[in-house]
């Protein structure tokens, strides 16, 4: 193997190049473009021998947001729901409760009216219902009642 440094070209080159190139065994330099145009001289087995592939890039749309804090949500959602629905099931049913209090105080106050009508003429000493009632009315306002 020969260890000695391949001349470097010199780019553009002065007088074209022409004829056959044949390429040796041995050699273990290779020229290729660098940074800012020169050449750069690299050792053939340092050169990449298959391009890389690379994976494809999985490009579906990701959620705006994330899945366990949406059920996370729902759930406090869920409860705040059903402790607002429970509150005003409990208030219909306190508003039911106080109107049956409310027709029972009715139906005791018809009661004692009905009860009170009954004893009124027993309690009243027999006086019974008048049968004649005379109003004579005077000047200034002045009225007198008499009952036969």
């Amino acid at each position: 193997m020969n260890t000695t440094p391949l001349p470097r070209p010199s780019w553009p080159a002065e007088t074209p190049l022409t004829g056959t190139v044949q390429l040796r065994e041995d050699q273990a330099v290779v020229y290729v473009p660098g940074p800012g145009g020169q050449m750069v001289a690299v050792l053939r087995e340092h050169l990449p021998t298959a391009p890389v592939v690379h994976q494809p890039r999985d490009l579906t749309p990701a959620p705006l947001i994330d899945p366990r804090a949406q059920r996370i949500a729902a759930g406090g959602v869920l409860a705040a729901g059903v402790g607002y629905g429970g509150g005003q099931l409990l208030v219909g049913a306190g508003q039911v409760v106080s109107a049956l209090a409310g027709l029972g105080s009715v139906v005791m106050w018809v009661a004692i009216a009905v009860v009170a009508a009954r004893l009124a003429p027993s309690l009243g000493g027999g006086r019974g219902t008048v049968h004649h009632t005379t109003v004579t009315t005077k000047w200034w306002g002045r009225s007198t009642i008499h009952t036969h």
